[in-house]
């Protein structure tokens, strides 16, 4: 017998945007634009004997400075949902853009698992390069750096299994390193997709989101979350407003238990 993993989805800021800055070149789908919107999560893995914090948002300061819109700091939603530097051992960084890295102080002691793949790219001349240099926050990149020379960095290949029945999946395509997390036990396996899918809509219709670092990759993800969820399992994009409308809440607002 394992323990089972309840997961919970928080949602702590938005963005009004336009279908054509949203999708990868919008205009071949032949459709006219409009407007669309990108929710921002964060999730919490919780057992009996542990509490994973899978990704920790972006710093409102870092958001604002992008035009995001707060609506809960995240700092203050993980104090809410019992997150603290006591609570949480393990951090998995999904991948390392900047609405998944902020708020790291906030548990400054805590093992951070991070795609191998995805530290080296960043941490490389090839990441300080303009349009890849713009999708991640400098000082949050250092504090990474500094906690894999402290040896709290685990560097994840792909395929391990991170805790009983938690699998972290390499994926690709939007960002170098990108993970998946495929999560099985009690009930239907729940795929939380990070940014390997951001909308229902692109996973469903096959769009990809608009940045990309490798278009093949990020559409061979997309047939590997549907393998991972099989025919009862469920996908959790990560941006998609609609999540939010499909599971229970949890403790107000600003969350859902996903199972």
């Amino acid at each position: 017998m394992t323990d089972s993993f309840s997961i919970v989805a928080v949602r702590y800021g938005t963005l009004e945007t336009t279908l054509a800055d949203a999708y990868y070149r919008w205009s071949a789908y032949g459709e006219p634009d409009g407007p669309a919107r990108l929710d921002y999560y964060f999730w919490i893995l919780r057992s009996d004997d542990e509490t994973i914090l899978v990704d920790t948002g972006f710093h409102p300061e870092a958001g604002a400075r992008r035009g995001r819109t707060t609506l809960i700091e995240p700092a203050e939603a993980m104090a809410q949902l019992g997150i603290s530097a006591e609570t949480v051992s393990r951090v998995l960084l999904t991948h390392l853009h900047y609405d998944h890295t902020g708020n790291l102080d906030v548990l400054p002691d805590a093992e951070l698992l991070v795609p191998a793949i995805e530290l080296d790219f960043w941490l490389s001349p090839m990441g300080q390069r303009g349009q890849f240099a713009g999708l991640v926050e400098t000082a949050e990149l250092e504090r990474v750096r500094a906690a894999d020379a402290e040896g709290r960095v685990r560097r994840l290949i792909g395929g391990e299994e991170i805790a009983p029945d938690v699998h972290a999946v390499h994926l690709g395509g939007h960002s170098p390193g990108q993970m998946a997390l495929a999560i099985f036990g009690e009930g239907a396996p729940v795929i939380l997709a990070s940014d390997a899918a951001h909308f229902y809509d692109e996973l469903d219709h096959e769009r990809p989101f608009a940045v990309i670092a490798d278009l093949a990759e990020m559409y061979e993800g997309y047939d590997t979350l549907r393998e991972l969820a099989g025919a009862e399992g469920h996908i959790v994009p990560g941006h998609d407003p609609g999540l939010m409308d499909r599971y229970p809440r949890v403790d107000g607002e600003f969350a859902v238990r996903i199972r």
